[in-house]
This record gives C-alpha cells, sequence and structure tokens, in this order.
C-alpha cells in the first residue's frame, strides 16, 4: 500500500503546476462572469458563466490524464518500474480523481451560489424543483462522465504508443487511432440501438424529480441540453460498469506488453 501512497504522492508532484492554472482558469471564469454580471447589469449572466464552468469539468480528468501520460512518455519515468499496469493507471487515475474533486467542489459551490442568486434561476435553465438537487444530480452525471473518458484516454494512448513497436504503423499512428475511435463509436450507436438494449436498458428505472444533462451529436453539429425526468438504470450502470473494466484492462495489457515508456 505504501508504494500505492507514494506514486499518487509522484503524479500530485508532477501535475501540481497543471493544477493551480486550472483553479486560476476557474477563478478567472468567475472574476470575467462577475464583471459581466456587473456590466450588464444581469445577474443572470453569474449563473450562466458558473454552470458552464461546472459542466466544463466533465472534460477535467481527460484533460489531466493526457498531461500526466504525455510527462510519462518524455521523461521515460515509468522505465522498469516493478508495479503492474493496473496499478500504474490506477494511482493516475486516482490522483487526478483527487485535483477533480478539489476544483469540482469549487464549481459546484460556485454554481448553486449563482443559481440561488439568480432572477428564476429554474427558468434560466428549464429546472423543475430544488435548484441545489437539480445542480448536485448534475454534478454526479458530470462526475460519472469524466471517469468514463478519463479510463477511454487510457486506452487510446496505450493504443497510439503501443504502434511504436510495429515500423510499418508507425507513421501512421493518427490514423489508426482515429480510425479505432470512428468504429467503436460506430459499434457503440448499433449496440444502442438494438432493441434488446434498449429492453435491458430500461430494467431497473429509478425516476429522479430533476433534469439531467443530454448531450446530441450529429454528423455536422454538437448540442447539449436540460432533459426533463432524469433517469437512472441499474442495468445501463452495470453494463458501462462492464465496459469501464473492460476497457481498462484492454489498456493495462498494451500497456505491459507493447508500450515502451
Amino acid at each position: 500500500m505504501e508504494f500505492f501512497k507514494g506514486l499518487i504522492y509522484k503524479e500530485l508532484k508532477l501535475t501540481k503546476n497543471w493544477f493551480v492554472v486550472g483553479i486560476a482558469l476557474l477563478i478567472l471564469g468567475v472574476v470575467a462572469g462577475l464583471g459581466l454580471t456587473k456590466y450588464f447589469n444581469e445577474p443572470n449572466i453569474f449563473a450562466v458563466v458558473a454552470v458552464t464552468i461546472l459542466v466544463g469539468h466533465g472534460f477535467y480528468l481527460p484533460a489531466y490524464l493526457l498531461h500526466s501520460l504525455n510527462i510519462e512518455a518524455q521523461t521515460q519515468l515509468w522505465l522498469h518500474n516493478p508495479n503492474s499496469g493496473a496499478i500504474l493507471f490506477f494511482a493516475k487515475l486516482t490522483a487526478g480523481f483527487i485535483l477533480y474533486v478539489v476544483s469540482f467542489f469549487i464549481a459546484l459551490v460556485i454554481a448553486i451560489w449563482g443559481l440561488t442568486h439568480a432572477v428564476n434561476g429554474e427558468s434560466l435553465f428549464n429546472l423543475t424543483g430544488e435548484p441545489v438537487l437539480n445542480i448536485t444530480l448534475i454534478g454526479l452525471g458530470i462526475t460519472l462522465g469524466t471517469l468514463f473518458l478519463g479510463v477511454w484516454v487510457l486506452f487510446y494512448w496505450s493504443l497510439f504508443h503501443s504502434l511504436k513497436k510495429v515500423p510499418f504503423l508507425h507513421s501512421i499512428r493518427w490514423p489508426i487511432v482515429i480510425g479505432t475511435w470512428i468504429l467503436l463509436t460506430a459499434i457503440g450507436n448499433y449496440v444502442n440501438n438494438l432493441p434488446i438494449y434498449q429492453k435491458l436498458k430500461n430494467i431497473g428505472i429509478i425516476k429522479l424529480d430533476a433534469y439531467s444533462i443530454e448531450f446530441l451529436v450529429g454528423k455536422s453539429s454538437a448540442s447539449a441540453g436540460f432533459v426533463d425526468n432524469a433517469e437512472l438504470s441499474i442495468m445501463n450502470g452495470a453494463i458501462y460498469t462492464i465496459l469501464v473494466i473492460i476497457v481498462f484492462s484492454a489498456s493495462v495489457w498494451l500497456l505491459e506488453r507493447k508500450v515502451e515508456v
């Protein structure tokens, strides 16, 4: 357990500047929101900025991992490391999540404050019920989302660097990674639209008196918005948990057998 704590400490030490920059950007966004609110005398502006900062944390862990993994690739700090790939990756996820929680908690408090001081904050975001409950549930969804994206970052990073060992693929690593992403996305969309999967998703549905965030991605556009009647599916959660375990295991396998860092 001591070596795991040591790895986490190393991660936090290596990425402390990244964390400080992130907090500085958060504060800058808050100051800008307050400035615009005062300039236009419109309290709702700050609420919009605060919620935007909160939602933006969905990309926090993926960005952290890309930064941390890039350091590993440049410094080769993992070279001859006696620990398993699972431990190394899990330490990165843990350290990143610790920093995420700190930054996210600050953003959550700011967002709640912004909503409670906005003029008709519920109508502004089409929320029903208590704003604090809504924004907290949305925060939970963002947290699960950033963890999910973070695991996929580990996989694609491992895949990218594993191709170094294949001479004739070395120069086309980016097209291969992008092609893999497109293929897996297409497969995911196909499975998601299967009737049997739709039935599985409806097992263990828990309806919430709150709103959730929905992301829509089309061929030429993308949008995000709040959706009425947020739902939690126990079966869908179990499926995504299994998927995360599979993707994480594949990342570890690539790291231990194919990646040279």
